[in-house]
């Protein structure tokens, strides 16, 4: 298993819906985490498949000087339909005038999921538009 840099590969959502499918059939949980503590939509959605919160300063993908709510979630199809009905985590290009990240629908939260032994499948820091997904996501 090796983690592969995604970044502006899931700037479509058809590439994205490929994603989530891959990833329904193998998460076992999620971790979410408000890097804007106001935008609790998918927490609320979700509260009764709530595994454990936590204030973290470090979770996939991120080392922050500040803690945020870091929420365990268990998979379920309910969750990864509703994931599908956003465009894409974020957008990443790049241009003449530098590094464009892009917010979409999904917001920005950062989102990790992860497989029957604990192991990432797929992470995001999505305010900075990075994606990081693991190279046997699609075997």
């Amino acid at each position: 298993m090796e983690l592969v840099d995604y970044t502006g590969k899931l700037n479509n959502h058809s590439e994205y819906l490929q994603v989530i499918k891959q990833l329904e059939n193998k998460c076992k949980y999620i971790e979410y985490v408000l890097v804007n503590e106001y935008e609790t939509r998918f927490i609320e959605k979700f509260k009764s498949l709530i595994i454990l919160s936590e204030l973290k300063n470090k979770w996939w993908g991120t080392k922050s000087s500040q803690k945020n709510k870091v929420y365990k979630i268990k998979s379920s199809k309910e969750v990864f339909n509703y994931l599908k009905q956003f465009e894409t985590f974020c957008k990443y290009t790049i241009s003449n005038d530098g590094d464009i990240v892009e917010d979409t629908d999904f917001g920005i939260n950062d989102i990790a999921f992860f497989d029957d032994e604990d192991m990432p499948l797929l992470f995001t820091t999505t305010h900075e538009g990075y994606i990081t997904i693991r190279d046997d996501l699609f075997r």
